[in-house]
């Protein structure tokens, strides 16, 4: 799945009129809606997908002026197995960085849909804010999410030169990188997910350079150590509903120590990105959820609660964008 886009003035396109971006990921169990709507369809259980844009790399849409600010027209261009290619169709989006008021930023590695592996793999990534406000060069403020769950802060105030000159003046210009150390071995080999949350001097926070990864580790310590210890529950009600956006984090004290996913009534694994660790549930989103997820979490007494998500679109307030 390729993401592309309409050429801006004076700019060169490729054989097919619009310019490369990257390519999206699909994601197993990212829609279980589309999964039950066409549930003969080939690899239905992977029908969604995403891609994060980090729109500050734009070009300016008038063909000068600061980049990452006017109107562009995005295609997603699905490629099949037999070389077939389908537009799924153009969006336009505005884009409005001169006028944006909070952190922004990206992550560098894991590339999305990279491999890793290992006991000491490093999470690079970098991020900055607006003046007058600071990003803490001791990186207190930005908290690294693994499938949900915070596992600590990066060492950050790390100089850059790409960075630097690319958003010069910028209070932490000189220190937008910052890196973070990941013992893979302790992750289950299969997909998870990755972001930065990050919060400056005058609490502005957002999530930054979510995505997908593999980690794939050999021999025996390439599981997690199973946790024993079970939060109580602060749910009381057998049932639960929560509406989030695209992208927002969840951290809900269900005092399960199992969880599914239910597609019509079916115990399926939760959504991937998820943890159920000490009788919490903690799951942040990756691109391409959207929609109504059924999850159902059972208790060491048998009983049985039903958490209801539903994903909205992101929505950003007027004049503010990433």
């Amino acid at each position: 799945m390729g993401i592309w886009r309409e050429p801006v003035v004076g700019e060169t396109a490729q054989s097919n009129g619009l310019v490369f971006i990257g390519n999206a990921i699909f994601v197993a169990g990212a829609r279980p809606d589309v999964q039950a709507t066409y549930p003969n369809a080939p690899l239905n259980y992977r029908a969604g997908w995403g891609y994060m844009l980090l729109t500050n790399f734009l070009p300016n849409a008038s063909g000068s002026g600061a980049s990452g600010n006017g109107t562009y027209k995005l295609h997603a261009i699905i490629t099949n197995a037999s070389g077939q290619t389908l537009d799924l169709g153009a969006h336009a989006i505005t884009v409005d960085n001169a006028h944006a008021s909070k952190p922004f930023g990206t992550i560098d590695t894991p590339g999305q849909g990279g491999t890793v592996s290992g006991s000491s793999y490093v999470n690079f990534g970098w991020a900055l804010t607006q003046n007058p406000y600071v990003i803490p060069t001791n990186g207190s403020t930005i908290t690294v999410i693994l499938d949900g769950v915070p596992v600590g802060h990066p060492t950050y105030n790390q100089y850059r030169s790409d960075i630097a000159n690319l958003f010069p003046g910028l209070a932490n210009s000189n220190g937008a990188v910052g890196f973070f150390y990941i013992d893979t071995t302790t992750l289950a080999n299969g997909v998870h997910t990755i972001s930065w949350n990050v919060f400056d001097t005058a609490g502005r926070g957002d999530g930054i350079g979510s995505r997908y990864f593999t980690v794939a580790n050999t021999g025996s310590g390439n599981a997690p150590a199973t946790d024993q210890s079970i939060e109580p529950a602060q749910i009381t009600s057998d049932a639960y509903s929560i509406s989030i956006e695209q992208l927002d984090r969840i951290e809900l004290p269900v005092g399960a120590t199992n969880g599914y996913l239910l597609l019509q009534d079916e115990r399926r694994p939760l959504p991937v990105g998820s943890t159920l660790k000490g009788g919490r549930f903690y799951w942040q989103a990756g691109p391409g959820f959207l929609g109504d997820y059924n999850l159902l979490f059972e208790r060491a007494d048998s009983t049985l609660i039903r958490v209801h998500v539903n994903i909205q679109p992101k929505s950003y307030a007027a004049r503010e964008s990433r």
